[in-house]
C-alpha cells in the first residue's frame, strides 16, 4: 500500500443478525451454531476502497444504502464482519447527533472529554477552548448540561470540537443539516480552509450540491454495494439518474434578472432603517474584507410589494436592495452579488460590468441604492447572498481593487409553493416548440 494512502479497505462487509422474536436470541445461544434462528442483513458487502492523503471524498446514496455504516467502520466505532480496514492518522468524526457526548455533563466538560478522546492533551485543549466555544456560538450555555441543549446546539458544539483538534481525517455524516443557514455557511467556509490545509475529508450527504461543492471524488452506494467510484460529476449524475427513475417530474422555467439605476429621487424616498442596518452590520462581520474606500451599509431582500422578506415562493418577483456608501473619491465603482446555496456553492451571479451600470466618478460621502430585481426561480431551500464592491483596474486580466467583500450579506429561503420540485439548481426562460411529425391513421370500426 502506497505511503500516501490514508484509508484502505478490502472486501469490507458488515452483517447484522435479525431476530423475528426475542426468544430466538436465547435459542440461538443454546443451539451453539447447530441451527440458525436469525436472518442475515448485509448493510455493506465487498467494499474495496483507497483514499489518499488530502483527498475529499463524498459518499452518496439513498436511505439504507450503507453510507453511515461505512463511515462508522472507518471511524472505528463499529467492527466489520468481513474484510479489512486500515486508517492512518488522527480521525475526528461527526457522526450521529451528539455521539461522544454525555447529556448529563456540561458543555465545558464534554468539550474536554471529547477532545481527549480525539487525542488532545490538556494543554492543547486549554489553548483552543475559547476558539471552540466562540465558533460554536454556545455562549453562556457552555456551563449548562447538554440535556438542556437543542439539536442545533449539539451539532454546533460537536462540529467545533472536531475541526479544532487538527484532524488528519475529518468524517462528517449529514450532521450539518441540523444547523441554521448562517452556521452552515460558516462550517462550509471552515471545511474548505481545512481542505486547503491538506485535511482528508469523508463527507456523507443527501444533497448532491454539497458533495459537488466540497469533494473532488465521490462513491455511490446502493443496498450495501458500491455502484460507482470516480470523479464527483459522473458519480452524482449516476445518483441523479437513480433518483429520477424513482420520482419523475416536469420543471417549467421562466425568469429574468433586471437592475434598476439608483436615481436620486428613489434614494430620497427610501427611509433610513437603523435597526435593519444594525442587523446587517452584525451578520456581515464574518470574514468580511474592507479597504476603507467604499462599503455596503445594508443588503436586504424585498418581496413583490417592496416589503423586507425572509422567504419567497418559487417564481416570485423579488428585489435585492443594496445600499452603498462611498468613503473616498473614486474614478469608478463596480458592484455585484453571488447567490449561494447552503453549501456555499455559487448558483447565480451578476455584477455591474455585466449589466453595464457601474457607478461613475462617485464622490466621498455619497450614498447609492441599487435594486436587483428578478424572479426567484431557484430550487427549494436556504440561500445566502454574498456582495462585492470593487474599483476596476484592468478588466482585460480581471484585475480589480476590492473595497468590500461580504460573504454573508443576506439570507433567504425559497419555498416550492405548490410547484413541482426542480432537480437542477435553478431554472430560466425556455422557448419550447412541439411539432407532431406523424399522425397515426384512425382505426376503422368493425
Amino acid at each position: 500500500m502506497s505511503s500516501d494512502v490514508i484509508v484502505h479497505t478490502e472486501n469490507l462487509g458488515k452483517c447484522y443478525e435479525i431476530y423475528d422474536r426475542p426468544k430466538d436470541r436465547l435459542l440461538q445461544m443454546l443451539a451453539r451454531g447447530r441451527k440458525q434462528y436469525f436472518r442475515e442483513f448485509w448493510a455493506l458487502r465487498n467494499i474495496s476502497l483507497e483514499i489518499r492523503r488530502g483527498e475529499n471524498v463524498g459518499i452518496v446514496g439513498h436511505n439504507g444504502s450503507g453510507k453511515s455504516t461505512l463511515l462508522q467502520l472507518l471511524a472505528g466505532t463499529l467492527n466489520q464482519t468481513t474484510g479489512t480496514v486500515s486508517v492512518s492518522g488522527r480521525v475526528a468524526a461527526l457522526l450521529e447527533l451528539g455521539s461522544g457526548f454525555n447529556p448529563e455533563y456540561s458543555g465545558r466538560e464534554n468539550v474536554k472529554m471529547y477532545a481527549q478522546l480525539l487525542g488532545m492533551s490538556d494543554e492543547q485543549i486549554d489553548e483552543r477552548f475559547d476558539r471552540i466555544v466562540d465558533f460554536s456560538e454556545i455562549g453562556d450555555f457552555i456551563d449548562q448540561p447538554l440535556k438542556t441543549y437543542s439539536s442545533g446546539m449539539y451539532v454546533r458544539l460537536a462540529f467545533s470540537v472536531a475541526v479544532h483538534v487538527n484532524p488528519e481525517i475529518l468524517i462528517v455524516d449529514e450532521a450539518l443539516s441540523v444547523g441554521d443557514a448562517f452556521f452552515q455557511a460558516k462550517c462550509m467556509a471552515l471545511l474548505k480552509k481545512l481542505m486547503d490545509d491538506g485535511v482528508t475529508l469523508l463527507f456523507v450527504s443527501h444533497d448532491p450540491g454539497a458533495v459537488k461543492a466540497l469533494c473532488s471524488r465521490a462513491v455511490l452506494l446502493d443496498h450495501g454495494s458500491m455502484l460507482a467510484n470516480g470523479d464527483t460529476e459522473s458519480v452524482v449524475e449516476t445518483y441523479y439518474a437513480q433518483y429520477v427513475q424513482r420520482r419523475q417530474s416536469i420543471a417549467v422555467s421562466d425568469g429574468k434578472v433586471r437592475v434598476t439605476d439608483a436615481a436620486a429621487d428613489k434614494a430620497a424616498a427610501i427611509a433610513e432603517d437603523a435597526e435593519s442596518e444594525a442587523a446587517f452590520k452584525s451578520r456581515s462581520s464574518y470574514q468580511r474584507l474592507q479597504n476603507g474606500m467604499a462599503e455596503y451599509v445594508n443588503v436586504t431582500l424585498l418581496d413583490s410589494r417592496g416589503r423586507p422578506a425572509r422567504s419567497a415562493d418559487f417564481g416570485e418577483q423579488v428585489t435585492l436592495r443594496v445600499k452603498i456608501r462611498v468613503q473616498r473619491d473614486l474614478p469608478r465603482l463596480s458592484f455585484g452579488y453571488h447567490i449561494k446555496d447552503k453549501n456555499g456553492f455559487d448558483i447565480v451571479y451578476s455584477d455591474s460590468g455585466i449589466e453595464q451600470c457601474n457607478i461613475e466618478s462617485p464622490r466621498a460621502g455619497s450614498v447609492h441604492v441599487v435594486d436587483w430585481t428578478f424572479r426567484a426561480r431557484l430550487k427549494e431551500g436556504e440561500y445566502t447572498v454574498a456582495a462585492v464592491l470593487a474599483v476596476p483596474v484592468d478588466l482585460s486580466i480581471g484585475l480589480v481593487e476590492t473595497c468590500d467583500h461580504v460573504p454573508i450579506a443576506c439570507q433567504f429561503r425559497i419555498d416550492r409553493a405548490g410547484h413541482l420540485p426542480i432537480y437542477g439548481a435553478t431554472a430560466w426562460d425556455n422557448k419550447v416548440t412541439v411539432i407532431e411529425v406523424q399522425t397515426p391513421p384512425l382505426l376503422e370500426r368493425v
